[in-house]
């Protein structure tokens, strides 16, 4: 019987990369243990945990399905996401409905190729969370709605846990799916969460911020990033699953370290690694001179137009003066403007920046790019801090610009990179 096991996890891992590939790299990277104390399956990141006698009631196709719920656990980051003192038994139901619904929006994407569906639910159908009134929460939103049911007394949220949707009248989403019910009772099981469902995520030993629990998580972002590469151009990746890959590829940097970054890039084409640092020669470091002294002139403008946020005027200010102090301009230019320019000021090394910003008006960038253009030479790079609604110049400038947008603007800028402010 164990042999025969092992042939049909590997025949369903193969079917994951011919049908799924974007899972395909976490099925590899999860052996399959058989484990009759787990009630189904379980996870902890290392490998998959399957009951012996539920997996033999398994078809072929629910095999997929299993397989897939629990990399998506991984790949999700659930082991490792739970909030602080979690209760892991809601914690577990929580994931489980945002896995299930995402297999769901999965398996529509797919069928709507006329494809078979990837992702048939094993049976009874009230055994899996898939509550469409969870759809597109995160799931620490479901988590507290969940949490919040459970303190009122009921066992489950407003909105539903496990087997909730057949009382609200919802369909889970999917062909020939029913919707979960009937009040079957939580199986027994050693493993926190034990309620009906057919994948659970084991808690690490030593929590999430143990160095090994650490290091696992972040090997799965890595997987996901290349389950993202596996799936790319195939148009059946999920909403949610999309969002989050996003954020593991391009992570959201404060907008002042992206301001320091690209101040830094801007400045870089002035080093010359050839022609060593003399103020260094006798240090252990070969470090890069200027190709001159200084590096160009820095143009920063400040939108006064409306209410600027103090805390963030305040930041931007201190960036000015970061800027003059470490990358040394020949000259740094701080230019206020709301619908005209009502301060010019220029500052040289060792200088203080002002932090006043005068203005109160309209909102027009053409006077700034006006100003710029008469300077004796085009500046190395122009900031801007602004909520983007103006008059922009009919032209692009010639030089980098970077837009640094606040207030919740969603405008586009015709020319210039743009750097989001988090409200």
């Amino acid at each position: 019987m164990g042999v025969s096991r092992q042939k049909r996890v590997e025949k369903a891992q193969m079917k994951v990369l011919f049908t799924v590939p974007f899972f395909a790299p976490g099925v590899a990277k999860l052996p399959v243990e058989f484990d009759p104390g787990v009630p189904t399956a379980c996870t902890d990141g290392q490998n998959i945990r399957w009951n012996p006698e539920w997996f033999d009631k398994l078809s072929d196709p629910e095999l997929v399905t299993v397989l897939c719920h629990e990399v998506a656990h991984c790949l999700l980051g659930h082991v490792w996401r739970a909030p602080g003192g979690a209760d892991w038994e809601v914690w577990n139901e929580a994931t489980d409905h945002a896995v299930n619904l995402m297999l769901t929006e999965f398996s529509e994407l797919v069928m709507a190729k006329r494809l078979a569906d990837p992702f048939p639910f094993p049976q009874p159908a009230d055994a899996y969370c898939a509550n469409p009134a969870f759809k597109g929460k995160a799931e620490e939103v479901i988590y507290n709605l969940l949490a919040q049911g459970k303190r009122g007394g009921n066992g489950s949220s407003p909105a539903g846990g496990c087997g909730a949707s057949q009382a609200s009248g919802a369909q889970p989403a999917g062909k020939g799916r029913k919707p979960p019910g009937g009040g079957k009772a939580p199986q027994p099981g050693p493993f926190p969460g034990s309620m009906p469902s057919f994948g659970q995520i084991a808690k690490p030993p030593g929590g999430a911020a143990d160095p090994a629990q650490k290091k696992l998580g972040n090997d799965w972002e890595n997987t996901l990033v290349q389950c993202a590469q596996m799936s790319k151009g195939r148009g059946d990746l999920p909403a949610g699953m999309e969002r989050f890959v996003d954020s593991v590829v391009n992570p959201e940097v404060p907008w002042w370290e992206r301001l320091a970054a690209w101040l830094r890039e801007q400045a870089s084409d002035d080093w010359n690694w050839m022609k060593p640092n003399q103020y260094f020669d006798e240090s252990e470091f070969i470090l890069p001179s200027l190709d001159s002294e200084k590096i160009g002139a820095v143009v920063f403008a400040t939108d006064t137009s409306g209410s600027i946020d103090r805390d963030v005027l305040a930041h931007f200010q201190s960036e000015k003066q970061a800027c003059l102090d470490d990358l040394r301009p020949r000259k740094l230019v701080d230019i206020c403007c709301d619908s005209a320019i009502h301060s010019v000021k220029e500052y040289q090394l060792g200088d203080t920046i002002d932090k006043r910003a005068p203005g109160g008006g309209g909102t027009d960038f053409r006077p700034v790019f006006a100003h710029v253009a008469k300077m004796d030479m085009p500046p190395k790079c122009l900031v801007y801090l602004t909520d983007l609604d103006g008059s922009f110049p009919d032209k692009d400038p010639g030089f980098p610009v970077l837009w640094v947008v606040y207030g919740g603007g969603e405008g586009k800028a015709p020319f210039g990179e743009v750097c989001k402010v988090a409200s």
